[in-house]
């Protein structure tokens, strides 16, 4: 099992940085960045099957092609955004991670708006 496998190398990593952030601080900041993109690297090929399954799906459907991408679009941010936060709170960093936080918001919430304005144009056709 992967699980088993990534709560190792969690659990390693910890380990290894709880003792290095006594004396070196840097380099357990680096250590636990490279193991978030290792896990990262571990799980792509299961990310892009879901992602390649999205999109077939949405290729069923010709007109939530454009939806698809955008929804897609804004779970990418909000990962990118989670892991980019929590790299800053290991750092001491946690207002950088706040602001982090409130500008995935808000991009997530511009990318949101057409898909908003057509759903509120689906019903209004439905209420007339």
């Amino acid at each position: 099992m992967e699980i088993l496998n990534i709560i190792a190398l969690c659990l390693v990593s910890i380990f290894v940085v709880s003792i290095l952030k006594r004396t070196q601080k840097e380099i357990g900041l680096a250590i636990t960045v490279f193991v978030g993109i290792l896990i990262f690297l571990m799980m792509i090929d299961k990310l892009v099957y879901v992602v390649e399954k999205i999109v077939e799906m949405s290729n069923r459907v010709s007109f939530a092609s454009g939806y698809i991408k955008t929804l897609i679009k804004m779970t990418g941010i909000a990962l990118i955004s989670e892991y980019t936060s929590s790299v800053c709170k290991d750092s001491g960093e946690s207002a950088i991670a706040e602001k982090v936080e409130f500008a995935a918001k808000i991009i997530i919430l511009f990318l949101s708006i057409p898909l908003i304005l057509s759903l509120f144009d689906l019903i209004t056709k439905f209420l007339r």
